[in-house]
């Protein structure tokens, strides 16, 4: 469950297919009996630690006034000696940009504007996203959507206190209405997202894939963490986050570039042009 609404997983799962060139796809998971979107009683005890969070975040008063971001950080992974920069772009509604620039490899972006998602990297050049494809980028567009988590959530189930990253965790299972499975991790002194497992298809099959988050701070008077660590296998991806802008997002941001242009009006003609 991301409770971040400055956080993007589009961000992780892009610098992941840059970098290694291994797909980003959850794994798919059946939903618990016990627990779906149709009961009205979903695991209490989750629901009051993801409230938790919320409320560790400024609360959702505060949170639903957050009508666009801006995040800028650097990117590295130490074992390939690999580092970059990543600007994430983010607006109500459904408004989205993503760029990751890692010397040697090129600029990649990944966007969505006017319900149109869509791609551009050095490998595969321009191109308008899949259904499938798109479906992440269009989840992470959505800036309050830590807040309708329950309507966005099939299965929302408390495991157990535990331990995470050297600190006392609540560990929680979540299943969102795509299918898609984490098991979450909050702190149990801070009320904080502390991160989340998830598994992901790759070419060795599956794997487990671990994300950390810590060292919050306050930016533009929301708290976010600065540190992201992705693991994958022997691979760990890190993430430095340091500025964030709230509410100062231009549109003009979100145009589509000219190649892309093309590829929407070469598309509208092909299917104007179809029996």
């Amino acid at each position: 469950m991301k409770t971040k609404p400055f956080l993007k997983a589009t961000a992780i799962a892009l610098s992941i297919v840059t970098i290694s060139g291994i797909p980003a796809s959850p794994l798919t998971a059946t939903a618990s009996a016990s627990i779906t979107l149709g009961d009205q009683d979903h695991d209490a005890k989750a629901i009051k630690v993801i409230e938790a969070s919320i409320e560790a975040l400024g609360g959702g008063e505060k949170l639903e006034k957050i009508k666009s971001q801006k995040i800028t950080g650097t990117i590295s992974v130490p074992m390939a000696g690999i580092s970059g920069v990543i600007e994430s772009y983010t607006s109500t509604p459904g408004k989205f940009l993503l760029k990751v620039d890692i010397p040697g490899m090129g600029v990649t972006f990944q966007g969505l504007n006017e319900g149109i998602a869509w791609s551009s990297d050095p490998m595969g050049g321009p191109r308008i996203l899949p259904p499938e494809e798109a479906k992440e980028i269009i989840k992470e567009a959505d800036l309050h959507k830590a807040l309708n988590f329950r309507e966005n959530n099939k299965v929302i189930e408390y495991l157990e206190e535990t331990e995470f990253e050297g600190q006392a965790a609540h560990k929680l299972r979540m299943v969102d209405n795509d299918g898609t499975e984490s098991i979450e991790y909050y702190s149990v002194e801070t009320g904080l997202a502390l991160g989340s497992e998830n598994e992901v298809d790759s070419p060795m099959g599956k794997i487990t894939t671990t994300t950390v988050l810590k060292d919050y701070k306050e930016f533009d008077g929301y708290l976010q963490p600065t540190t992201m660590i992705q693991k994958m296998g022997p691979t760990e991806i890190l993430f430095t986050f340091d500025s964030a802008e709230y509410n100062k997002v231009d549109d003009s941001v979100f145009a589509f570039p000219a190649a892309i242009e093309a590829l929407i009006e070469a598309t509208k003609a092909k299917e104007e042009a179809a029996p």
